[in-house]
C-alpha cells in the first residue's frame, strides 16, 4: 500500500485503493438493500456478508496499521485538530458498525446467538446499521480530504 496514489490529493496509493473500495462497499450495501425489497434474501444476505468481510479486512489490512503508526503518536500527544478529530470519529463510528453487522450476520445467518439476544425486528436493525455505516463512510472520506488537503 505504498508509493504514490492516484486521486491527485497527495495521498499513497493503499489510501487512494481503500477510499474507493470502502465506496464500492457502501454501494454493494444499497444494492443488497434492492434485493431485499425485492424478497431475494439469499442475495441480500451474500452480498452484505460480502460487503462485511471485505470491510473487515480493509480494516485490518489497511486502516488498523494506518492509524496505529500515523495517527496514535498524534494522539499521544495531544494533537487535536481536524484531521485528528475526524479520524477518532471514524475509527469510532467505523469500529462499531463493523461489531455490529457482524452481529446482525449472526442473528440473520445463523443460530449462534442465544434466542434472548436475538433480535425481531431485521429491518429496523439492518436499516440502521445501512445508516451508520454511511456515516461511518462519509467520515472516512473527510480522515482522506483532511489529511491529504
Amino acid at each position: 500500500m505504498f508509493g504514490e496514489g492516484f486521486l491527485g490529493r497527495g495521498a499513497t496509493f493503499g489510501a487512494d485503493l481503500n477510499l474507493l473500495v470502502q465506496i464500492g462497499l457502501g454501494l454493494l450495501l444499497l444494492i443488497g438493500m434492492v434485493l431485499a425489497r425485492r424478497g431475494l434474501y439469499r442475495a441480500h444476505g451474500a452480498c452484505q456478508s460480502s460487503a462485511l468481510i471485505l470491510a473487515i479486512g480493509m480494516t485490518l489490512v489497511w486502516m488498523w496499521p494506518s492509524f496505529r503508526e500515523v495517527y496514535v503518536p498524534d494522539l499521544a500527544r495531544g494533537i487535536a485538530n481536524r484531521t485528528t478529530v475526524a479520524v477518532v470519529a471514524h475509527a469510532t463510528l467505523g469500529s462499531g458498525v463493523l461489531l455490529l453487522g457482524v452481529y446482525v450476520v449472526l442473528v440473520a445467518g445463523t443460530s449462534l446467538i442465544p434466542r434472548r439476544f436475538r433480535f425481531q425486528n431485521y429491518s429496523a436493525w439492518m436499516q440502521t446499521l445501512l445508516v451508520l455505516w454511511w456515516i461511518a463512510i462519509g467520515l472516512g472520506v473527510l480522515t482522506y480530504w483532511f489529511a491529504n488537503g
